[in-house]
C-alpha cells in the first residue's frame, strides 16, 4: 500500500496474525500448538513476501491472507466430498447413512447425497485402491464411458501402484453411476460384490 511507515506495515502483520492464529488462554495448550501456529505464519509469511515481491507497492497483507484462507477452504471442501463419498459407497461393511454423513458434515441427507458424484468417486477409488460395489454389468463400449483410462484398459482391478493392464471387456456401474471398464480377470471381484 502507498504512503505506509514501516510500523503501520508491521501494525498490521500483527493483526492479522492474531486473528488468524490465536494465542490460546491456556499455557499448555499454547506450548503444545506453538509449532503449528509457527508453521503456518510461516507458511503465510512466505507467500506475503512474494506478493510484495510481484504486486510492489500494491501489496496487501489482508488480501494475502483472505485468498490464503479461500485456498483452504476449497481445499477441505473437495475432502470433505471425497469422505462422503467414502463412506456413502465404500464404507463397509456397510454404507453410513446419509443421516450419519449429514449430521457429521452439518449438511442435510439429501445435501450429501447432492455433495459427491462420479468424480469423487472415481478419486476415492484412485486415492484409496478400492472399488465400489457394482450394480450393473453391460458389455464394454469405450463410447459410452468416461475416462481415458477406461477406454484402452481395465480400471476396475489393479491398484493405482500396479494397475491392470488387460484389455476391458465389460463395462461394470457402481452406485454412484460412474462406469469402470472391467476385464476377464476382474469381472469375478464384481460378482463377488453382488452377494
Amino acid at each position: 500500500m502507498t504512503d505506509e511507515t514501516p510500523e503501520m506495515f508491521q501494525a498490521r502483520y500483527e493483526d492479522i496474525s492474531a486473528i488468524r492464529w490465536p494465542r490460546p488462554a491456556d499455557p499448555q495448550e499454547e506450548l503444545d500448538t506453538l509449532n503449528a501456529r509457527h508453521l503456518a505464519w510461516n507458511a503465510w509469511y512466505k507467500k506475503t513476501v512474494k506478493a510484495a515481491r510481484e504486486h510492489g507497492p500494491q501489496h496487501d497483507a489482508l488480501l494475502v491472507a483472505l485468498e490464503d484462507l479461500v485456498e483452504i477452504k476449497r481445499d477441505a471442501d473437495e475432502k470433505i466430498r471425497l469422505l462422503l463419498a467414502y463412506g456413502r459407497i465404500f464404507h463397509q461393511p456397510r454404507p453410513h447413512t446419509l443421516e450419519s454423513l449429514g449430521a457429521a458434515a452439518g449438511l442435510s441427507p439429501s445435501g450429501v447425497s447432492r455433495a459427491f458424484g462420479a468424480e469423487e468417486v472415481m478419486a476415492v477409488a484412485e486415492l484409496t485402491g478400492k472399488r465400489p460395489p457394482a450394480v450393473d454389468v453391460q458389455r464394454h463400449d469405450p463410447n459410452v464411458i468416461s475416462g481415458q483410462s477406461s477406454k484402452s484398459r481395465c480400471t476396475w482391478g489393479g491398484s493405482r501402484a500396479e494397475p491392470c493392464t488387460e484389455t476391458p471387456k465389460y463395462a461394470v456401474t457402481d452406485k454412484s453411476g460412474a462406469k469402470w471398464a472391467c476385464c476377464d480377470k476382474h469381472l469375478p471381484g464384481y460378482l463377488r460384490s453382488r452377494v
